[in-house]
């Protein structure tokens, strides 16, 4: 509205009461849980999101319905029986909106281990409805991947294109582990992102069950396929 006024040439005058406050640090901690790999069990493909959210809203788009999209991902393996090759962890990060220790914390903790990371997912874009996935990923890798993008296509999700990544997933792509980036329609994310506006009854079970199916594919697929897939010289590491 105020764009539009003032493409019409009306003045406005805006009155704007701030409540922001900085507080001391305090503890928290990440929750990460897995299922371990038959073969290879000390090779992790990861996903995951944020679990706190901005203070004036419930957080259910950013990032509750996407940490909850990813945690069910895995919760439909466990269920079917489905072990992959690889270990697949799923990770709630603490921080992301105030300084992304979180993610720092979780490279951290995996240490020389993040060599054995074989692609990270970050969904940090709201559960509207799925169009696929962006990857840090060579061309070689690319290309695989849209045959995994393939599979997604019955419930909309079958785009794979480069320039994958996130905040949470930073500091693992620093340090040469592939990224990918769960994509979605984004009609209203921004209507709601940061506001009061992002509650629950924003949340269309139909879209967060076409989420869930997507990550859990995809996060599958590369826990269980026989290679790795390798990030491109000249993807964006860290974005």
């Amino acid at each position: 509205m105020i764009a539009r006024l003032c493409a019409e040439g009306e003045p406005v005058k805006l009155h704007l009461e701030m409540g922001a406050e900085m507080l001391p640090d305090a503890d928290s901690g990440d929750v990460i849980g897995e299922i371990p790999g038959r073969e290879k069990p000390e090779e992790v493909v990861v996903i995951g999101g944020h679990i706190d959210s901005w203070d004036v809203g419930q957080g259910a788009q950013d990032d509750g319905a996407s940490i909850m999209a990813c945690f069910e991902a895995l919760a439909l393996m466990h269920k079917l029986g489905l072990q992959p090759r690889r270990t697949i962890r799923v990770a709630f990060w603490v921080n992301e909106e105030n300084g992304g220790r979180g993610g720092e914390a979780y490279r951290t903790f995996v240490g020389d281990q993040v060599q054995n990371h074989v692609a990270a997912i970050e969904m940090d874009g709201g559960a509207e409805a799925p169009l696929g996935f962006g990857a840090a990923a060579d061309h070689n890798s690319l290309e695989m991947l849209k045959q995994v993008g393939k599979l997604l296509e019955r419930v909309g999700a079958g785009e794979i294109a480069g320039d994958g990544g996130g905040a949470d997933i930073a500091p693992l792509m620093r340090d040469g582990v592939p990224g990918l980036a769960e994509r979605t329609v984004g009609t209203h994310y921004f209507d709601w992102h940061h506001s009061e506006a992002d509650t629950l009854d924003k949340v269309n079970p139909e879209d967060f069950r076409k989420n869930m199916a997507a990550l859990a594919v995809m996060g599958y697929v590369l826990a269980d396929m026989p290679g790795r897939i390798t990030i491109g010289g000249g993807g964006k590491r860290g974005q």
